[in-house]
């Protein structure tokens, strides 16, 4: 049996993998590193328990240097992106200040004792290391991730159910830092592997790639993709002969699902800001004009996705 299959507790085989795996395993870790609210929990849970040995180190994070320590200097992006990510770390920042002490310590330990342990354990390590990112389009992610840290924005004494839906969607439209999808990519994929994903085409027929440099190789998926489709191309890249994915953290098995739901439904995305997410790099890299066309009328309320 894998040895992460022993621990009761995740946190405690989370600590093995950052802090004596590095020296006392052979294994080469596979790492999940994506934005969030893109299906990774599935596919990492999926792996978990996968029982072929080539995936006994499984790792997720979805950024190293979080907030405090982002050095927007080492960043090389483009100066309408780089405005972009000084807003969305000064928000960070703020809401990280808001939070009462317990809470900053509980975040500021699993930082220091875990994503930055990833990447000073395995990032920086000479070991093969296999990444796998995902990728959505950019107003569902942020729904999505809206409602999964909803309560940064509504107050911790504060629920969901206190609130009518256009009142969260006035929270949504005016609050949230819409352009996170945009800039993960350059902010965490290429400042920490040295990995440009905008400079490899990406097939947008097949919805997955792959890019190696190095001894990094990187596996790219929609998280639109079948299920099916998303196991197929992790097994390849993994070398696994069977791999199934069983979703897990999911919207509409979340207390808030009712909620997420009618939101999805009655939001309508002010043209500007519909221009903005669509015309973007990320968009016009991993989705063809199209699909494009479809997600823009759908979140107007011209019509819904089929």
């Amino acid at each position: 049996m894998h040895l992460k299959k022993r621990w009761i507790n995740r946190r405690v085989y989370e600590y093995y993998a950052v802090t004596l795996a590095p020296w006392f395993s052979r294994a080469d870790p596979i790492l999940i590193y994506q934005m969030g609210k893109v299906g990774s929990s599935s596919i990492r849970n999926s792996l978990f328990r996968n029982q072929d040995p080539r995936t006994r180190l499984v790792l997720m994070s979805h950024e190293y240097f979080p907030i405090r320590n982002r050095d927007l200097d080492r960043i090389a992006i483009e100066p309408e992106y780089r405005d972009m990510l000084a807003r969305e770390t000064a928000h960070d920042q703020h809401v990280y200040d808001q939070f009462p002490l317990r809470k900053r310590l509980g975040w500021r330990f699993r930082e220091k004792f875990y994503a930055e342990r990833i990447y000073k354990s395995w990032v920086c390590s000479q070991r093969l290391l296999r990444v796998i990112t995902l990728v959505r389009e950019p107003i569902a992610n942020n729904i999505s991730m809206f409602f999964q840290i909803i309560n940064q924005y509504l107050g911790a004494d504060r629920e969901v159910s206190d609130y009518g839906i256009d009142e969260l969607i006035d929270v949504f439209l005016e609050n949230y830092m819409h352009s996170r999808p945009l800039t993960w990519l350059d902010a965490e994929i290429k400042t920490n592997f040295s990995i440009d994903v905008y400079q490899h085409s990406f097939p947008t027929d097949r919805g997955y790639t792959v890019i190696s440099r190095g001894r990094v190789s990187l596996l790219i998926l929609r998280c639109e993709l079948d299920d099916r489709v998303k196991a197929q191309a992790i097994a390849d890249f993994l070398d696994l002969d069977k791999f199934d994915i069983v979703r897990s953290n999911v919207a509409s098995e979340k207390d808030y699902a009712s909620q997420y739901a009618e939101f999805r439904q009655r939001i309508k995305i002010p043209p500007a800001l519909l221009d903005q997410m669509y015309n973007s790099k990320f968009a016009r890299h991993f989705y063809s004009s199209e699909e494009r066309e479809k997600f823009h009328a759908h979140w107007s309320g011209e019509n819904s996705i089929q």
